[in-house]
């Protein structure tokens, strides 16, 4: 476990590595290895060429510090923020960057490989203990970062915040930027060879020359990336989106949602019934609306985010929710008919059967609909369910508990 550093201590050491860059009298170079530093304000802090293995440098504020050509390997810098840091050539090598803000930090030539730091204990080597820290963002944000020419290869730069990052001729090969934002990201030259993307944003990069061959592309939004510029012989696009982020496409969808919960509130007096037949909607977020009897017949979901949405007697008949998120949404009564719900996750939702009172005073039964589905990791955990509308047979391709798979037994015809 590593042990704090007292304020005066630290001070002295920082006073000695300065004289130790101008090579005078009294200066030695800074050694941090091993040491803890909590919730330390440390902005334009000067630690060039300093020792600083396995540091944990936690929750600290590094606002424009030049830390380049430091050794972190197998550091946490958790929690910390290194905005406009100069970081460049500096080893990272098996650090732990949870939550860690580097946005515009300069990192060119930096080392992100993966490492893991050993420590002697009674004789003995082992991987060096880490204190336990609560970061207030599991995400890592090197939004604008310069990292042009820097080794990520097998990195883990999962859920990072790359928007606009330039990463020009850096080397991303084998590395895992799953979930990751690389929108309006520089990726000229860069090796993504084997790079694992799967579920990032890619919007508007600019990739010209980069090597893309065996690169993730799972749910990954590529609209505006223009690929014939990069250089591949092997990269699978079927299950790649390409949707419209701008400000002014969402615009058009929010209105369309708005008119829709109009319609629905006002029982039809007002606003629009809203009709989504078709249409390309892969990775948009309807989380926590209302869209009740909303109609999605053959639409392209994939990757959209419809938690804790109310969907009772929507219609998704035919529509692609492949790694589409409907944990905890009201499902009541909805017909998800002859759809792929593949990596589909239905965590805690309401699947019950919605009963619907016509006018002439009489009820209509409606059970979630799932015939003909193609299923594969589908994820129905915790789910509420009475009754189901389906093909007889239990899936393979579920999670679930078997009270639900039980249901899927009953013959659809045998069901109202």
């Amino acid at each position: 476990m590593a042990e704090a550093i007292e304020i005066d201590v630290l001070r002295a050491l920082l006073l000695a590595h300065r004289r130790w860059l101008r090579q005078e009298k009294g200066g030695k170079r800074g050694d941090l290895s091993l040491v803890l530093l909590e919730r330390f304000g440390l902005p334009g802090v000067v630690l060039s060429k300093a020792k600083l293995t396995g540091v944990q440098i936690l929750n600290c504020d590094l606002t424009g510090a030049k830390v380049d050509e430091v050794d972190f390997f197998g550091a946490s810098l958790a929690g910390s923020i290194l905005v406009k840091a100069d970081c460049r050539g500096s080893d990272f090598r098996g650090a732990f960057l949870q939550g860690t803000d580097f946005s515009e930090a300069l990192l060119s030539g930096a080392d992100f490989r993966d490492g893991s730091l050993m420590v002697s204990v009674d004789g003995n080597a082992r991987p060096a203990e880490r204190n336990e820290v609560i970061t207030s963002s599991e995400h890592t944000g090197m939004t604008r970062a310069n990292l042009e020419g820097a080794k990520l290869h097998a990195a883990v730069v999962r859920k990072a915040d790359l928007s606009g990052a330039i990463l020009r001729n850096a080397d991303l090969s084998a590395a895992d930027f799953s979930g990751s934002s690389l929108k309006d990201a520089d990726l000229r030259g860069a090796n993504l060879k084997g790079c694992n993307l799967t579920g990032a944003r890619l919007n508007r990069a600019a990739i010209a020359g980069a090597k893309l061959d065996g690169a993730i592309l799972k749910d990954a939004n590529i609209h505006g990336v223009e690929l014939e510029l990069a250089s591949y012989t092997n990269l699978d696009l079927t299950e790649a989106i390409s949707v419209d982020d701008s400000a002014e496409a969402a615009l058009k969808i929010a209105d369309l949602v708005l008119a829709h919960e109009q319609w629905v509130e006002s029982n039809g007096a007002i606003g629009t019934r809203a009709d989504f037949s078709g249409r390309d909607l892969s990775g948009i977020d309807f989380s926590g609306r209302n869209l009740s009897a909303a109609v999605f017949l053959h639409a392209r979901l994939r990757a959209s985010n419809f938690s804790r949405a109310i969907l009772d007697l929507a219609d998704f008949t035919g529509a692609d929710l492949t790694a589409a998120n409907f944990s905890e949404a009201d499902l009541r009564g909805a017909n998800l008919a002859g759809t792929i719900l593949h990596r589909t996750r239905f965590t805690g939702a309401d699947l019950k059967m919605q009963v619907a009172h016509l006018p002439n005073g009489m009820t209509r039964e409606f059970p979630i609909r799932l015939t003909g589905c193609r299923f594969g990791e589908t994820d129905f955990t915790g789910v509420d369910c009475d009754r189901l509308k389906t093909d007889g047979i239990v899936p393979s391709g579920i999670v679930a508990e078997p009270a639900f798979r039980a249901l899927f037994e009953f013959p659809a015809q045998a069901q109202a």
